[in-house]
Protein backbone atom coordinates (compact mmCIF):
# COMPACT_ATOMS: atom_id res chain seq x y z
CA UNK A 1 0.00 0.00 0.00
CA UNK A 2 3.04 2.32 0.92
CA UNK A 3 4.37 2.00 -2.72
CA UNK A 4 0.96 3.02 -4.12
CA UNK A 5 0.76 5.81 -1.88
CA UNK A 6 4.46 6.65 -3.21
CA UNK A 7 3.56 6.13 -7.17
CA UNK A 8 0.29 8.53 -6.43
CA UNK A 9 2.38 11.40 -5.24
CA UNK A 10 5.19 11.14 -7.54
CA UNK A 11 2.34 11.24 -10.57
CA UNK A 12 0.53 14.40 -8.85
CA UNK A 13 3.66 16.21 -8.23
CA UNK A 14 4.87 14.92 -11.92
CA UNK A 15 1.80 16.58 -13.35
CA UNK A 16 2.43 19.81 -11.35
CA UNK A 17 5.99 20.48 -12.48
CA UNK A 18 4.57 19.79 -16.17
CA UNK A 19 2.13 22.15 -15.91
CA UNK A 20 4.03 24.69 -14.28
CA UNK A 21 6.80 24.33 -16.62
CA UNK A 22 4.35 24.25 -19.85
CA UNK A 23 5.43 27.25 -21.16
CA UNK A 24 8.95 27.10 -21.17
CA UNK A 25 9.48 24.79 -24.56
CA UNK A 26 12.81 23.91 -23.50
CA UNK A 27 11.74 21.95 -21.03
CA UNK A 28 10.13 18.06 -21.03
CA UNK A 29 9.59 16.73 -17.84
CA UNK A 30 8.78 13.14 -18.26
CA UNK A 31 10.43 11.67 -14.58
CA UNK A 32 12.33 12.69 -11.86
CA UNK A 33 16.00 11.57 -12.72
CA UNK A 34 17.04 12.42 -16.74
CA UNK A 35 14.47 15.17 -16.58
CA UNK A 36 16.14 17.37 -14.39
CA UNK A 37 19.71 16.75 -15.49
CA UNK A 38 20.48 19.95 -17.86
CA UNK A 39 19.21 22.43 -14.81
CA UNK A 40 16.55 23.65 -17.40
CA UNK A 41 13.59 22.45 -15.07
CA UNK A 42 15.03 23.44 -11.60
CA UNK A 43 15.31 26.92 -13.59
CA UNK A 44 11.95 27.21 -15.09
CA UNK A 45 10.20 26.07 -12.11
CA UNK A 46 11.54 28.82 -10.15
CA UNK A 47 11.16 31.23 -13.17
CA UNK A 48 7.50 30.33 -12.83
CA UNK A 49 6.80 30.96 -10.03
CA UNK A 50 9.39 33.81 -9.31
CA UNK A 51 10.47 35.48 -12.66
CA UNK A 52 11.66 38.71 -10.99
CA UNK A 53 14.48 36.52 -9.56
CA UNK A 54 16.50 36.40 -13.37
CA UNK A 55 16.04 36.26 -16.78
CA UNK A 56 15.16 33.17 -18.38
CA UNK A 57 16.55 33.80 -21.76
CA UNK A 58 20.09 34.01 -20.36
CA UNK A 59 19.80 30.97 -18.28
CA UNK A 60 18.26 28.84 -20.57
CA UNK A 61 20.78 29.88 -23.59
CA UNK A 62 23.78 30.82 -22.65
CA UNK A 63 25.04 28.56 -19.53
CA UNK A 64 26.35 24.78 -19.66
CA UNK A 65 24.05 22.47 -17.57
CA UNK A 66 26.14 22.34 -14.27
CA UNK A 67 26.04 26.13 -14.71
CA UNK A 68 22.42 25.70 -15.05
CA UNK A 69 21.75 23.58 -11.80
CA UNK A 70 23.97 25.98 -9.60
CA UNK A 71 22.25 28.91 -11.22
CA UNK A 72 19.31 27.19 -9.71
CA UNK A 73 20.59 25.52 -6.46
CA UNK A 74 22.13 29.15 -5.65
CA UNK A 75 18.81 31.00 -6.16
CA UNK A 76 16.50 28.71 -3.94
CA UNK A 77 19.37 28.96 -1.41
CA UNK A 78 19.59 32.76 -1.73
CA UNK A 79 15.89 33.82 -2.13
CA UNK A 80 13.76 31.07 -1.27
CA UNK A 81 15.52 29.83 2.03
CA UNK A 82 15.62 25.93 0.32
CA UNK A 83 18.78 24.66 1.51
CA UNK A 84 21.30 23.14 -1.34
CA UNK A 85 21.09 19.36 -1.10
CA UNK A 86 22.28 17.93 -4.58
CA UNK A 87 25.33 18.46 -6.10
CA UNK A 88 25.54 19.46 -9.94
CA UNK A 89 28.34 17.27 -10.82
Amino acid sequence: MAGLQQTNSEKILLSWVRQSTRNYPQVNVINFTSSWSDGLAFNALLHCHRPDLFDWNTVASQQSPIQRLDHAFNIARKHLGIEKLLDPE
